[in-house]
């Protein structure tokens, strides 16, 4: 019973207030948009899907509070949700241009090699026709 004690003692958890609910709620968000570790793979897992129903939770206690929170907490609550849906499109505008830049570049690599010749093998080809005409 004692050690039980001990430990709430030393376990000093912050107070239960909107600002702190919200900021946990955000913290959370930003820590799926830059990806979490998975402990067994150590792949960096990115979960827009959550962060999503982050911000939409976030919307939603923004409508069912409106007009009950004080100016500090109003003003958190519309800057977080910024903040986070911010950068929530950032990272889809950079996975979607990443996947453009990946389609592109496998687009080019089978346009340059359409006979099933590598672009280094058609470079090869090139330089070596260029080394004859120069030659005669």
């Amino acid at each position: 019973m004692e050690e039980t004690t001990a430990q709430e003692e030393t376990q000093q958890l912050p107070a239960v207030d909107f600002i702190s609910y919200l900021a946990n709620l955000v913290e959370t968000g930003r820590l799926y948009l830059e990806g979490i570790p998975n402990p067994e793979t150590e792949e960096v897992v990115i979960n827009l899907p959550l962060v999503k129903h982050i911000i939409d939770t976030i919307e939603m206690l923004e409508e069912k509070t409106k007009g009950n929170l004080t100016a500090p907490e109003a003003n958190f609550l519309a800057n977080t949700l910024y903040e986070l849906r911010m950068s929530y499109v950032r990272v889809i505008n950079t996975q979607q241009a990443a996947e453009a830049e990946t389609a592109v570049e496998e687009t080019t690599t089978e346009e340059e090699a359409p006979t099933g010749e590598t672009a280094a093998e058609a470079s090869t080809d090139d330089t070596e026709n260029g080394s004859e005409s120069e030659a005669q």
